[in-house]
């Protein structure tokens, strides 16, 4: 634990020191909440960036977690903010956290001269002459339309400031070529069923079976597949200490456990605050991406709200606009908004540019919980129908390999088949080898999977459902367990 005192900042701007003061015991609080919290794994990659800092490695310190609300991203700051102070001993004053949408419609006043002003208060000392190392945490960055000019300018005049910024994936739209040589960007997804079964149960295998089986689904090779299911038996021997049917934790994570919130919430309460995203995206981060008029607040919702309410195989702007009665180019801006707070994502068909502008685009949700959430608003989710299980299957299958493109995997390509009777989708790798990826609940056939290896000359194909308990291979065909995938 540890003070700062208010006399600390007695010649600072007062409305401002009284704003930073209360942030100081706000994290007092925050950091008892979170106390015996395991970390996720992009803790880890930060704390590194943290520590090589402090060894004297003064070249990567401007870190950038864009995310979707809801994710832990906050969460993440407060675990980095309690390893400084009560790990590392930092002095209190040697560091700030400031949440950019309380700072821009408290003081209407920006990043830049904030930091100069506590700089100057605190320290007595300007950013060029600064020799203490300070750190500072810039949560909902995305609210400063200048943050990314402010942090290259910190990050080009000092190299005593470790600058780490938090926002929705809006953020990505302000990092021109010139800042995106100077940041590292970490995104921040939803949780994967190991983060989930590390954070509700304190369960790990520590075998790293998220990044074996995206390596098997890349690559396909007999070296990838050795090690998959090495490490999946200790995975599942590791899911006996489970006071639970491993399978039943499973669809509690599908259904409505993708956020760290829900964690402790009965399964009303998780839709509920799952709901509150989507309440607060078209509230608070889409005026920050682009300024629609109040009235078109409604035809967001109803766009939100006709997507989740759609069977995957794709939409038209034409069909959503015919169906509200809104214009197409309206559709355009509402959709391309809500995949940059990616909230949604879509997947194009593959093929050449015809196919892509004619045949309709698929719209998946960044997690299966926030389909579910918004469904159970309406009341329209039986989540123990078999097709409904279904769908929620192949968003959590698109949204890990979309998940798999932005991280992991850059050149990895994510498509579905233009042709009818074809799997769920085709990933193009590095190799611009096609792989043809079908997904489903209950008995489910091979004969789409090898339809398509022959129409792509694949070299092999994955097929995943709830219906095999382990990996296997066999005869060019990878069968996953559905509750497998969840750990990517």
């Amino acid at each position: 634990m540890y003070k700062i005192n208010k006399s600390d900042f007695m010649f600072f701007d007062e409305e401002l020191n009284n704003y930073i003061y209360s942030r100081g015991r706000e994290i007092n609080k925050h950091l008892e909440n979170i106390k015996g919290f395991n970390h996720r794994e992009e803790y880890f990659k930060v704390k590194k960036y943290l520590d090589d800092y402090l060894n004297g490695n003064l070249e990567k310190r401007f870190i950038v977690l864009p995310g979707l609300r809801g994710v832990g991203k906050t969460t993440i700051l407060f675990q980095l903010y309690d390893y400084l102070i009560n790990i590392k001993k930092i002095n209190p004053k040697n560091l700030i956290y400031l949440s950019m949408d309380q700072v821009i419609s408290y003081f209407d006043t920006d990043l830049l001269k904030v930091v100069d002003s506590f700089l100057e208060e605190i320290h007595t000392v300007d950013k060029i002459n600064l020799q203490e190392k300070i750190f500072i945490f810039v949560d909902e960055s995305h609210f400063d339309k200048k943050w990314a000019i402010a942090g290259k300018i910190i990050f080009d005049t000092t190299k005593n400031i470790f600058l780490i910024f938090t926002g929705s994936s809006a953020l990505n739209l302000e990092i021109t070529g010139d800042v995106a040589r100077r940041i590292d960007k970490k995104p921040i997804f939803p949780l994967n069923f190991n983060e989930y079964l590390l954070l509700k149960h304190g369960i790990s295998a520590n075998c790293n079976f998220s990044k074996k089986l995206k390596d098997l689904i890349y690559f396909g090779k007999t070296k990838q597949m050795k090690e998959a299911i090495k490490c999946e038996d200790k995975v599942y021997d590791s899911l006996n200490s489970l006071n639970n049917n491993p399978q039943i934790e499973f669809d509690s994570f599908l259904k409505r456990q993708g956020f760290p919130f829900t964690l402790n919430f009965d399964v009303e309460e998780s839709y509920k605050k799952i709901y509150s995203i989507v309440d607060n995206l078209i509230e608070k981060d889409i005026p920050s991406v682009k300024a629609f008029n109040s009235s078109t607040k409604d035809t967001i919702r109803r766009i939100i709200l006709y997507i989740a309410l759609q069977k995957p195989g794709g939409t038209s702007n034409a069909k959503i606009a015919n169906y509200l009665s809104i214009s197409p180019s309206l559709v355009r801006e509402i959709l391309d908004t809500l995949e940059k707070t990616q909230l949604l994502f879509h997947v194009k068909p593959y093929g050449g540019s015809s196919k892509i502008i004619k045949k309709q685009w698929q719209y998946f949700f960044l997690s299966p919980s926030l389909k579910t959430a918004i469904n159970f608003e309406i009341g329209r989710y039986n989540l123990n129908n078999r097709k409904c299980l279904g769908l929620l299957a192949e968003n959590l299958v698109a949204s890990s390999l979309y998940k798999m493109s932005k991280t992991d995997f850059n050149l990895l390509g994510l498509f579905y088949p233009a042709k009818k009777g074809s799997s769920d989708f085709l990933i193009k790798t590095k190799f611009d080898e096609i792989v043809p990826i079908e997904v489903g609940i209950g008995k489910k056939t091979k004969s789409q999977v090898k339809k398509d290896m022959n129409n792509y000359n694949s070299k092999y194909g994955i097929l995943v459902s709830n219906r095999y308990p382990r990996i296997k291979y066999k005869k060019d065909i990878i069968y996953l367990p559905l509750m497998n995938f969840g750990f990517i």
